[in-house]
């Protein structure tokens, strides 16, 4: 079964939105330049908002969320209107989300593997949630829900896989790159990764 939720906010919280860096070009014959440039990620740095701040961060963190929920469907997200970039991202739409358990699609991680960075809570918390954990923790989760089961245990089973993942190609960006610079201070300015 499939739903939508829709979300009013009030008018003094306009958002405004923006083309994910990573998006697909959904045009049959033409990749987005991130699909055949494996230094795209150093041209994203030198752009605002992603060369300072926490958005390229956040980029990073959607990239992980959308792994794991299989939504390679991510081409905009939302943003509180005139922040200067500091805002967090909003992620509105996730509608590709929990189709085909048996397919992990590796392309949504390239902003990670690309960029081969991620925050320090984010490494620490995808570490906490390996071994069974985080279908566990979202099996009880949505346990009282009254449309319970909303998951499938073949979608839940494929997020603890998608996590090994998602740990694989940090660690393999820890191998080549070293701890120090792929494991980033969640409040650290990025101007050291132009």
């Amino acid at each position: 079964m499939e739903g939508s939720v829709t979300l009013w906010l009030p008018d003094i919280w306009p958002l405004q939105k923006h083309r994910h860096p990573w998006g697909r070009t959904y045009r049959e014959g033409k990749l987005a330049r991130w699909e055949y440039d494996e230094s795209y990620c150093d041209a994203v740095k030198k752009t605002p908002p992603y060369d300072s701040g926490p958005r390229l961060l956040d980029i990073i963190d959607t990239a992980i969320f959308d792994h794991l929920i299989g939504n390679a469907d991510r081409h905009h997200y939302e943003s509180f209107q005139d922040d200067g970039g500091a805002s967090m991202l909003i992620l509105l739409d996730n509608a590709k989300s929990f189709g085909n358990p048996s397919l992990d699609e590796r392309s949504i991680l390239a902003s990670v593997y690309q960029c081969c960075i991620i925050r320090v809570s984010t490494w620490n918390r995808i570490n906490y949630l390996k071994n069974g954990v985080l279908s566990t923790a979202m099996r009880t989760a949505m346990s009282h829900d009254p449309i319970t089961p909303i998951l499938t245990d073949s979608h839940l089973e494929a997020m603890d896989r998608r996590l090994m993942s998602v740990i694989a190609t940090i660690k393999q960006c820890i191998e080549q790159f070293g701890t120090d610079t792929v494991l980033v201070e969640d409040r650290m300015k990025l101007s050291h990764l132009k």
